[in-house]
């Protein structure tokens, strides 16, 4: 293994012509890159004092940007992602915007004149990361180069030796994250390999990436467990020195299966926002080594604990995850010790009804959280396997869930079970692959519109046929004796549905021979027909299952006033 560079000579490392970052598909050496740095930092150095703020979806702009800012002697924060709320939360904090946001006050450095470079101070705070925020509100990590530097430069002495100095490191992850920071930037700087600037998006695009030089594959669980198996990843593999993967669990069906393909082993990275690395694997039925410079330790709770260099200061850091040794010194991870819910003065653990779920046979994922309202209680959010497909097609919904209550019943008392289940194709993940507690819980939001199963279009009509799901956010507490859906619901729809399929004023007039003669209940299919005559600019509709008609009337509509 070749001498790894210092972070602290910052843009100052490597000869000229070493190659650096290719884009689009032209190759950066670092002689390019340092001039590019040299405006950016005098750019930034010429704004007033205070941090700055960088998003961007180009990997080597971002690294220009990086390192001018520390030439600068600038504090980098990184939010992960550019969207209007998080703008505005990052302008709250009085810094300067760089790149790709709507307002930023910096785009370009083409212009500066190069600023002369100089050594950096380990102890500069180079980085603020965001975490995701299990609640959805995301908290700030701040990073002293020095913590940067020592990580990847352990991490090279870890995995560096299997890996060529010509290897290209190509990533699925973004770089506004501290996984994709540190193993898209940090390490290629310091290991003296180049990166690629584009982020992958799709598994076609790695089966055909261009040239002939060997790949470092630095991925998430999220494009890792959706690899099509229709592409052929033979080229990818024939050229790949290592895969990576870092920011949520793995599932081993993902690792075993991309090994089947390829050969490939997939590096597991074990770690957060808050401790940087802590451990790795390369198979996910074998425990976790701590990485090099980590002390890990258990509390008397058998909750994993550590120190490293990579924290702030010398402090044990305890997590929340549940953990036990081997012999042999390496670790098990158990689960997470903080999902504990308190149900109605019991407390139920999270973890154990997901393992639950996953020892049916039925399911593939599994998110359980809590839902408050007008009482508390547990909602089910799983991604059933084939062989749960199955069942949900030859038994319904409702035996399903009755069937999964009762496995469940048998370890947990039924006041801890789920009241709400949700069955989707897919949890909902950040780019990084993590599923949090937020997306999750907008997947139990009630729904305020039907699902509409066909539309039919006849000479003079268009009949929709709706499915009126219980969750429907019009049945709660209407009534209270049994649930109906409500006549300004039906209404409701009408309108939205003739304004979907007709042009119509915009303005409401009135109605007439509105009629409600039988109640629409939860789980019926009925068909809405519906009728618009332009010359009275008059909406007819009318509700009904079969021969029967539960609700009809006139709408009249016409130009604002």
């Amino acid at each position: 293994m070749a001498e790894c560079f210092s972070l602290v000579t910052g843009a100052l490392a490597g000869a000229d012509d070493l190659p650096l970052a290719y884009v689009r598909g032209a190759l950066i050496t670092r002689g390019q890159w340092r001039a590019d740095v040299a405006r950016a930092a005098a750019t930034l150095f010429a704004l007033p004092a205070g941090d700055v703020a960088l998003y961007s979806t180009d990997c080597y702009q971002a690294c220009v940007w990086l390192l001018g800012a520390w030439h600068a002697g600038r504090c980098v924060i990184l939010p992960g992602d550019n969207t209007p709320q998080t703008t505005a939360r990052v302008k709250a904090l009085s810094v300067a915007l760089v790149g790709e946001f709507a307002d930023a006050d910096i785009t370009r450095w083409a212009d500066a004149a190069p600023l002369t470079l100089t050594a950096l101070a380990p102890e500069l705070r180079a980085v603020e990361v965001f975490t995701s925020g299990s609640t959805g509100e995301p908290g700030r990590i701040p990073k002293k180069l020095a913590q940067l530097d020592d990580e990847m430069r352990a991490q090279e002495g870890v995995f560096g030796g299997q890996i060529s100095r010509q290897a290209c490191v190509v990533a699925t992850v973004s770089q506004q994250h501290l996984y994709g920071l540190l193993f898209r930037i940090i390490w290629p700087l310091v290991a003296g390999r180049p990166f690629a600037a584009h982020l992958l998006t799709f598994a076609e695009e790695l089966a055909q990436w261009p040239g002939n030089t060997p790949l470092v594959l630095v991925s998430s669980p999220a494009f890792l467990k959706r690899l099509p198996d229709q592409v052929d990843l033979s080229a990818f593999a024939a050229r790949c020195q290592a895969v990576f993967s870092s920011g949520g669990p793995l599932p081993a069906a993902a690792s075993h299966h991309l090994r089947e393909r390829t050969g490939l082993a997939t590096r597991e990275i074990f770690g957060s926002s808050e401790t940087g690395g802590i451990a790795w694997r390369n198979h996910p039925d074998h425990p976790w080594q701590a990485l090099p410079g980590v002390d890990v330790a258990q509390t008397e709770d058998g909750l994993l604990q550590l120190r490293s260099a990579y924290l702030p200061d010398a402090a044990w850091y305890v997590t929340a995850d549940r953990m036990r040794f081997d012999a042999d010194g390496r670790f098990v991870l158990l689960g997470r010790a903080d999902r504990i819910a308190k149900i109605e003065e019991k407390r139920i653990s999270l973890t154990a009804l997901e393992t639950a779920l996953f020892s049916t046979g039925l399911v593939s994922e599994a998110r359980v959280i809590v839902l408050e309202g007008a009482r508390v209680e547990l909602g089910a959010a799983l991604v059933l396997n084939d062989a749960g497909q199955r069942q949900l097609a030859q038994a319904g919904r409702k035996a399903l869930i009755h069937a999964l209550r009762e496995h469940l019943a048998q370890g947990v008392e039924r006041v801890g079970l789920p009241r709400r289940w949700r069955f989707v194709e897919a949890l909902p993940q950040t780019s990084m692959g993590k599923t949090t507690e937020l997306d999750v819980r907008m997947l139990f939001e009630k729904p305020r519109w039907p699902q509409v199963l066909a539309t039919h279009t006849t000479e003079d009509a268009t009949v929709l046929t709706l499915a009126i799901t219980p969750d429907l956010a019009h049945f709660e507490g209407h009534f209270k004796e049994a649930a109906v859906l409500p006549g300004v619901a039906q209404l409701h729809w009408a309108v939205h549905f003739g304004r979907a399929l007709f042009a119509m004023p915009p303005a409401f007039k009135g109605m007439d021979a509105i009629k409600f003669q039988h109640v629409i209940l939860p789980g019926a299919e009925v068909t809405l027909t519906l009728r618009y005559r332009a010359d009275k600019q008059q909406l007819a509709f009318s509700y009904s299952t079969g021969g029967r008609t539960h609700s009809s009337g006139r709408i009249v509509f016409g130009e604002a006033a």
